[in-house]
């Protein structure tokens, strides 16, 4: 599954501990839409935007480099038809998928109960507006596509070590 890689950054990716590429899986899925709902929160307060802004954009690089990170680890083996794979590669992929689905299965459910609950349970109301319409939409066409990928850093197991 790992090609020999060419620079020092690659070798040290390739090497990541499961701990390591589990944590980065996690930032990776929770920065963007943390900072949609960090910035908000503080934008109307009298916190200065000096405060915020730059949490607001680490939270945003959280994502980006994360999803470098987890690219360069995986090789893109998530996404690759059957035929470039051998057979312990495509068992990862398929169980990176399976993962994934069940974690946006988590996530859809637990959306439409935190929607539901005080909606029907309480008689709130939702009001969606433009903002919270493109954050959701800004964050599901971004982590959607990642999320096998992360999925696969979670579940592949440590290198054997070359000692």
């Amino acid at each position: 599954m790992r090609v020999k890689r060419s620079s020092t950054v690659e070798q040290r990716i390739g090497r990541l501990p499961r701990r390591s590429r589990r944590l980065i899986a996690v930032g990776t899925m929770i920065g963007l839409p943390a900072m949609y709902l960090w910035s908000p929160l503080l934008h109307g307060t009298s916190v200065p935007a000096i405060v915020w802004g730059p949490i607001t954009f680490l939270l945003i690089g959280l994502t980006l480099v994360g999803a470098a990170v987890l690219y360069l680890y995986t090789h893109d083996l998530a996404d690759m038809p059957d035929s470039r794979l051998d057979e312990r590669e495509r068992q990862m992929r398929d169980g990176a998928w399976i993962l994934s689905y069940q974690v946006l299965v988590a996530v859809v459910v637990l959306g439409l109960a935190a929607v539901a609950i005080p909606t029907l349970g309480f008689g709130g109301v939702v009001a969606l507006d433009a903002t919270n319409v493109g954050a959701a939409a800004i964050s599901v066409g971004v982590l959607l596509p990642l999320l096998p990928t992360a999925a696969l850093a979670w579940i592949e197991p440590d290198q054997p070590s070359e000692e």
